[in-house]
């Protein structure tokens, strides 16, 4: 629990030090899926369910415009993972959700960087 929630205000300082001026330091894909997995490997309570949120920022910012945070197959399958692991209620359910989105994305080809 403790690497994944430091995981993740380093990615939160990443965004403020980007929106503050510094380029360099804009989270991408790969800056949330490494957080998305640290989650995944926590194992601890409400670790996939955040994992699960991180994904659908991703993919509304995806959508809003911004490409460098566009989810690809190595995210989706780090959300899966965590849902898998968690024996959250419902987190089944939220797998098979995860599991159908990559499969219209690359069906719709919006996302041909995704392949069940």
């Amino acid at each position: 629990h403790d690497a994944a929630s430091k995981a993740e205000e380093m990615l939160v300082a990443m965004g403020r030090l980007h929106a503050s001026g510094i380029p360099g330091l804009k989270p991408d894909a790969f800056t949330y899926t490494a957080v998305i997995d640290a989650y995944a490997k926590s194992g601890y309570r409400g670790a996939a369910a955040r994992a699960d949120q991180l994904l659908d920022k991703m993919e509304a910012e995806y959508i809003a415009g911004d490409t460098d945070l566009k989810p690809n197959t190595f995210t989706y399958n780090a959300v899966i993972n965590a849902l898998a692991k968690s024996g959250e209620s419902g987190a089944a359910a939220r797998a098979e959700r995860v599991l159908q989105n990559m499969v219209n994305r690359q069906n719709t080809g919006s996302n041909e960087d995704v392949k069940p």
